[in-house]
């Protein structure tokens, strides 16, 4: 007969990491499979090169790490430069840094994510919908790009974690919800919305908060953190607010027909919302529209019943009942008939003031404060993006997480209605997350191969400037000297690691920054504003993404549709 030599503690002990271990499975399965789907996501990445935008942070990311060219953006918030100067400093300077700050920050996020749902969710609701949003076809074609999206998108998702917990538990992490929220305003300013769904949160839960003090202390945190960044904008610009007063300018500009990402249909994102979620949501959408098909059909059958139920509502608070009910109704035609016709702040406000009085409606329902919280966070981008006339598909990403939350929600609610138990679990939802977790695994793995393929442009632009820049360099020995001009300015600095000016591209007597929708009809007359705008800036060479007349400037040679041009 064999003795225990372990102690009670030690065994106590294992059971305690045992449990401990099993608790987080769902979610290192989680970051397992979306580590996985990164690393592929990287290596083509790698394949492409860098787009535009990432030239910008990445010369902007130079500058903080000490090893500045010349050429800064500073337009651009800098908080997530400075997350890529920070390899930078330990020598990996590569546009590889920035793919991989973009996806290690894209898995942060999602670890938030899962514990944002895990909220109201249990485990397996919550790895379905963590996964959901991970695979949604435009997260996965988005991610890696080295854009600051992810960043601003992450702190957001754990920002509101935070908020939750401030307000359910302990209002300590309010100081953490304002810093997480300004590391995500300095990710992105547009940031700054979210607002919104906040004042709506806090509204709900007046009177559960327990220390205004802490939320004091949460906006000192903030304002500690970014005097620095002020600093900064007051030696560049000599003015602290010239960042955000641009960005804000720029939403409310009017542009051009002609500007290529000029679009003003305020169903953008509506109409291409299955394109950039997948199948996956397809058919939750449909489950859930069934669902709620049937159970409508079944009411209709207890008529009776529910208008009692809805009678003895009505009898008990009568007068304020219909009053908020009238509100309602008129708040929402107001913002669904002035929605796209009004400046973008108008239909935020608005929205707000619906959420606030729709609540005081339906206030008894379990957890109705955190669904609201995320459907606002969801409207308060969706409405800004879709008013706001340029449009993007990398601005869905900060729609994403409150559109997995919600398919979630209503997947939950429908199939909860369905029951098959084994020793009292019901199997339903479980077996159906497996299914779907299975396709939309496969359906990943058949996306990951056609990514390249819809950035052979971006891949093609970068292998020539790559040539157009080593030739150069070899051409003109003083090239750091010299005023370089180029259409493709942040491609030509990053691989030059110089100042290139940026060119514009003139049309129909109007000049746009980035490019128009149709760049193959030039007038002799657009080229003269060209050639113009090029010697009244003593530019010594112009790199060009098309072939054009210039009378001041010669072609000194070409690299597929890069032209390189010298003063005559």
């Amino acid at each position: 007969m064999k003795l225990s030599t372990r102690s009670p503690k030690k065994e106590g002990e294992k059971d305690h990491l045992n449990k401990y271990f099993i608790h987080y499975i769902p979610l290192i399965l989680l970051i397992i499979i979306v580590s996985v789907i990164s690393y592929y996501r990287l290596l083509i990445q790698i394949d492409i090169g860098p787009l535009s935008d990432t030239c910008d942070f990445l010369l902007n990311a130079l500058y903080f790490s000490g090893k500045g060219v010349g050429y800064y953006d500073w337009t651009r918030p800098v908080f997530f430069p400075f997350l890529i100067s920070m390899v930078f400093k330990l020598g990996f300077v590569s546009a590889t840094a920035a793919y991989v700050v973009d996806l290690l920050i894209y898995i942060f996020g999602l670890i938030g994510f899962y514990l944002l749902l895990n909220l109201h969710f249990n485990k397996i609701e919550s790895f379905f919908g963590g996964l959901l949003y991970a695979t949604f076809p435009n997260i996965i074609l988005m991610s890696g790009l080295g854009f600051s999206d992810f960043t601003c998108g992450a702190f957001i998702i754990w920002a509101f974690y935070f908020l939750v917990l401030a307000v359910k538990k302990n209002s300590k992490f309010f100081i953490l919800f304002f810093l997480f929220w300004t590391m995500a305003f300095l990710a992105r300013f547009n940031a700054a919305l979210i607002i919104f769904p906040v004042v709506l949160y806090i509204f709900m839960n007046r009177q559960e908060i327990k220390s205004l003090k802490c939320i004091g202390w949460g906006i000192l945190a903030s304002f500690l953190l970014i005097i620095p960044v002020l600093w900064f904008y007051q030696i560049e610009f000599g003015n602290i607010l010239f960042p955000f007063m641009d960005t804000f300018g720029a939403t409310s500009r009017t542009f051009s027909p002609d500007y290529h990402p000029y679009n003003p249909d305020p169903l953008f994102y509506v109409k291409r919302f299955f394109s950039y979620t997948g199948f996956q949501s397809f058919l939750i959408t449909f489950l859930i529209g069934i669902g709620l098909a049937i159970y409508s059909l079944i009411r209709v059958k207890n008529k009776p019943e529910i208008k009692n139920k809805f009678m003895s509502i009505v009898n008990r608070e009568k007068r304020n009942l219909k009053f908020k009910l009238l509100v309602f109704t008129v708040l929402t035609l107001i913002f669904i008939g002035t929605f796209g016709q009004v400046h973008y702040m108008a239909s935020e406000v608005m929205f707000l003031a619906v959420g606030l009085v729709f609540f005081t409606l339906i206030k008894e329902l379990r957890n109705i404060d955190l669904h609201l919280l995320v459907f606002a966070w969801f409207m308060a981008f969706f409405i800004f993006n879709s008013v706001y006339v340029i449009k993007s598909s990398r601005y869905f990403i900060l729609m994403a997480p409150g559109v997995a939350y919600l398919l979630l929600l209503g997947l939950k609610i429908v199939l909860s209605k369905l029951t098959v138990k084994l020793k009292g679990a019901n199997l339903i939802f479980p077996a159906f997350a497996l299914i779907l977790t299975l396709l939309i695994l496969l359906s990943t793995a058949s996306l990951l191969p056609s990514i390249e393929d819809g950035f052979q442009g971006t891949k093609v632009t970068n292998e020539q400037t790559a040539l157009a820049s080593e030739w150069f360099t070899s051409y003109e020995p003083d090239y750091k000297n010299k005023v370089i001009y180029s259409d493709l300015w942040p491609y030509l600095a990053w691989h030059l690691k110089t100042d290139v000016k940026i060119m514009f591209t003139f049309k129909n007597n109007q000049a746009y920054l980035g490019g128009v929708k149709d760049n193959t009809t030039f007038t002799p007359q657009d080229n003269l504003a060209s050639n113009n705008y090029l010697v009244s800036n003593n530019a010594d060479y112009y790199f060009s993404s098309n072939e054009i007349n210039l009378t001041s400037y010669k072609p000194i040679k070409q690299f597929g549709s890069l032209v390189i041009y010298e003063r005559a």
